[in-house]
């Protein structure tokens, strides 16, 4: 099979699982890097040149263990699912990542924060994403009938993984 007849096949499969547009286009741009690199169709490689590309882009591409995780899970899929070989995972490591804590503002820069808005709608729309912890997204696709305020929670629809749920409305 050539490259392109396996990015095909990549596409098709990754399709047939209804992974996101997001995720497909993630793992495509990675299955190409991955066979440009050798300048082989990804059948023709195996665990010895995966181990040596991530390797490549840790060292000499520097790439965040984040990032090499998401090719490290592309190529996986290439091989497990569109080319059906069975890898030696233990060979092929995740990186780490590295976990810190998020900075929270204080009650004073919250504030300041929605004071600074021009108008009452930015301040509202400000305010429910920060009291519900919503993602942009989420909120841009709120409608007036998700809001329930008898049972002081918000329907979020489609969100993240393309799930719905329940937020509350925590006031103070």
């Amino acid at each position: 099979m050539t490259q392109e007849g396996i990015l095909e096949q990549l596409r098709f499969d990754m399709e047939l699982r209804g992974l996101s547009v997001h995720t497909q286009e993630e793992y495509l741009i990675k299955a190409k890097m991955y066979q440009n690199h050798f300048g082989k169709p990804a059948s023709e490689l195996g665990v010895k040149e995966i181990r040596e590309f991530l390797h490549y882009l840790k060292t000499e591409k520097r790439l965040s263990n984040g990032s090499i995780n998401t090719y490290n899970s592309g190529l996986r899929f290439l091989y497990g699912v569109t080319l059906n070989i069975n890898l030696n995972y233990k060979q092929i490591p995740c990186q780490k990542k590295k976990r810190k804590i998020p900075d929270i503002l204080t009650q004073e820069e919250i504030k300041k924060l929605f004071d600074s808005c021009d108008n009452l709608r930015d301040k509202c729309i400000l305010m429910t994403i920060y009291v519900a912890g919503l993602r942009l997204s989420e909120v841009a696709n709120l409608k007036v009938s998700d809001i329930d305020s008898q049972k002081m929670r918000i329907l979020i629809r489609s969100g993240k993984g393309g799930k719905d749920r329940y937020c509350l409305i925590i006031a103070n």
